[in-house]
């Protein structure tokens, strides 16, 4: 997210009269627009501000062209997939958010930018929860954001305490990017060589791994992968290569039905605000009804699960991963794979159970352009990183249920209150 506190005017959008009118409000209710800007004229703002700035942006070059070409045909399905609210001033300056649909009724909302107008900043956010409350139908919002973010950390970080643990969650993580030749081959011992020089152990008729449609994966009984072509192996569970030899515990994938156990093991881990934000207490858990309404534009969005059982049966670890169009975030979220651990796991029964999910989780990323498994955790994945993994940057993740966008509302306009008043301006009416 990108903030500058700069006033580029003394007048203010016009909010709802009162708490009870985001029953009936509109985006130009708050002087806003919703999808007028076209991504190219989207991305050349994002430029402008140094959001996009020259290093992320040749970062993204190699994928530029695919990730203009799906944000605009996201455009093209409306409100339906993805929304941007931009706000406008006479003198120039501006404001803009977006969000785009994650699950069933979860959304990601995310890149909050501005030309330096508090003003727009306020109006975008504002509205964004009063538009999702007049529509009624999202379930969750979530933002993930930057330890380092200070704005971001007082609106989303802060916001547990206006709103309570049983409607938002806030939680701090990591964010790495395992290399395909790595994934395929972690938590693999010497016994895991497989024939024929290539490594590959169970695999489909045709050797593949992918996006197929029924999802098949043919991994060997025990969930694990082969050495790779370039012989290398997979991580022990002390952390180097290929010293732990005991096998892991079968790894399986669910298919599309519910499973009562994997929301479970979420809410174990993470609480029922992430169970209910992701849609893991229900079924479709492939998001197969997510996927229809973005293929009508020509993109997919889908989740294949992974999950591991300990010896007694009970579901311990699993990896959520994740598959959108290329550059809906620019650090690639919609694709990332989240993992999930039983927090009973001894520490080396945990590390053997992640080596394992993201070995199996590779065969999703068969076909990701930039060759690599974006993983995120609830604790650091430094061992990764001596492996070969790339950390992209830490992050916190802010989930927030439905039932508390007004609640949000109140939040995000007390802060703009307290930094448009700390530059001379009384920023709002009394509701």
């Amino acid at each position: 997210m990108n903030t500058t506190a700069v006033l580029d005017r003394d007048t203010e959008p016009t909010p709802t009269s009162s708490l009870a009118s985001l029953a009936s409000s509109a985006w130009s209710d708050f002087g806003c627009r919703v999808n007028a800007l076209p991504p190219a004229e989207l991305f050349e703002r994002y430029e402008r501000s140094r959001f996009l700035y020259p290093a992320k942006r040749a970062r993204l070059a190699p994928y530029w062209p695919r990730i203009l070409d799906n944000w605009q045909r996201a455009r093209r399905a409306g409100e339906l997939l993805h929304w941007v609210a931009s706000y406008d001033e006479p003198d120039g300056g501006w404001a803009s958010l977006t969000s785009w649909r994650s699950t069933h009724a979860g959304w990601q909302t995310q890149h909050l930018v501005s030309s330096g107008t508090l003003l727009g900043g306020r109006a975008v956010m504002l509205a964004a929860q009063a538009v999702r409350t007049a529509e009624r139908q999202d379930v969750a919002q979530q933002n993930w954001f930057s330890p380092g973010n200070r704005f971001a950390a007082l609106a989303f970080g802060g916001m547990a305490d206006s709103l309570g643990p049983e409607r938002s969650l806030v939680a701090a993580g990591d964010y790495v990017t395992v290399p395909l030749p790595l994934a395929r081959t972690l938590g693999q011992g010497d016994e895991a060589r497989g024939p024929g020089g290539d490594g590959a152990r169970g695999l489909s008729r045709g050797g593949a791994l992918g996006l197929s449609g029924d999802g098949a994966l043919g991994l060997s009984r025990d969930g694990t992968r082969g050495l790779g072509r370039d012989g290398t192996r997979g991580l022990g569970g002390d952390g180097t290569r290929g010293r732990d030899r005991r096998p892991s515990r079968p790894v399986v994938e669910l298919d599309g039905g519910a499973c009562p156990e994997l929301a479970e093991l979420a809410r174990h881990c993470r609480g029922e605000v992430y169970v209910r934000a992701e849609g893991l207490d229900r079924d479709d858990l492939r998001l197969d009804d997510v996927d229809r309404l973005y293929r009508l534009v020509g993109l997919r969005r889908y989740r294949r699960i992974w999950v591991q059982y300990d010896a007694t049966g009970r579901l311990r670890a699993a990896a959520l991963a994740y598959r959108g169009p290329l550059g809906f975030n620019f650090s690639f979220l919609e694709n990332r794979c989240d993992l999930l651990v039983s927090p009973e796991l001894e520490e080396p029964e945990a590390r053997r159970a992640i080596d394992a999910l993201i070995g199996a989780a590779s065969a999703a990323y068969e076909d990701f352009e930039p060759g690599s498994v974006p993983v995120a955790a609830a604790t650091p994945l430094d061992r990764l990183l001596l492996a070969g993994a790339e950390r992209v940057r830490p992050y916190t993740r802010a989930l927030w249920l439905a039932e508390a966008y007004s609640d949000l509302y109140q939040h995000i306009d007390s802060l703009y209150a307290r930094r448009l008043r700390g530059r001379g301006q009384h920023p709002r009416r009394t509701p």
